[in-house]
């Protein structure tokens, strides 16, 4: 075999090396999309009985997410709750359905590309498309003070989400963590609740970004909860030995009043009379 051989068959070995390397990232790539696309659901019937109660009204959106609004009732505050990370926004309209019936807070929560926040923020991050709290707030225009949250990674997005962007009143966390430092800002109202029996969460990555948190912040650990149960989902935490019902009566008792008293402390400041 001469030199110029044995270099035709280095380089056809390369380019068979390389037709392989590019086939598995295709596949890894198809795989990872198929992964993502494929999100938890509600698995307890709680949009069917969501809808069902007299308190909220529960509104589909084109894109695939839910609304949900106190009935017969005008509201000023708005929350844009970002999912989990694979789960879709049906899993939340049962947990969040309390916030807008007893707090009177209209809950925003909306599908997400590849069912991921950090798809979303990344696409907005780079001018393709805006935020979706952005979008959500552009399309209720008649509420005032707007709140952005979320659910694990949906958390972790919201808290950069709020940290870019003054107008927004408040930071609602479930079962997440912010890993961006908002402890400067006074201005922020930051609601943080996890689960005690949650295996998901990042428990020393949580307690470290607490340090991220204004000083005002709530902070609530909730018994006997686990990480699905922030939403109504299985399949992605061991059980926690504590029913759905329970779990979002004990969350509620937290992010109920903590709404209801944020809400007068704002109507107050507008009227003059806090302070």
């Amino acid at each position: 075999m001469t030199a110029s051989d044995g270099s035709l068959v280095a380089r056809r070995r390369r380019e068979r090396v390389a037709v392989w390397v590019v086939g598995l990232l295709v596949v890894a790539a198809t795989v990872g999309v198929g992964w993502a696309a494929t999100p938890y659901h509600d698995a307890r019937g709680s949009v069917a009985a969501v809808e069902a109660q007299s308190g909220v009204t529960v509104d589909r959106t084109d894109a695939g997410g839910y609304v949900l609004r106190p009935t017969g009732a005008d509201t000023d505050t708005g929350l844009v709750f970002y999912p989990g990370a694979r789960v879709h926004p049906d899993a939340y309209v049962g947990s969040l359905a309390a916030l807008a019936s007893e707090a009177g807070v209209t809950v925003v929560i909306p599908k997400l590309p590849l069912n991921l926040a950090v798809v979303d923020y990344g696409l907005a991050s780079t001018g393709l498309r805006s935020h979706a709290a952005e979008r959500a707030i552009a399309t209720h225009e008649s509420v005032d003070d707007w709140y952005v949250g979320g659910h694990s990674l949906g958390g972790a997005m919201a808290c950069q989400y709020a940290a870019g962007n003054e107008d927004v009143s408040g930071l609602v966390l479930y079962g997440s963590y912010c890993d961006v430092d908002v402890s400067d800002r006074a201005d922020l109202a930051v609601l943080s609740v996890v689960g005690e029996s949650d295996t998901v969460l990042n428990r020393a990555a949580y307690e470290d970004s607490l340090a991220n948190l204004p000083t005002s912040a709530r902070v609530a650990v909730l018994p006997g909860v686990n990480h699905t149960q922030f939403g109504t989902y299985v399949g992605q935490d061991a059980p926690s030995g504590t029913t759905f019902e329970t779990a979002h009566d004990r969350l509620n008792a937290v992010a109920v009043p903590w709404f209801q008293n944020e809400t007068e402390t704002v109507r107050l400041a507008r009227t003059g009379i806090a302070g």
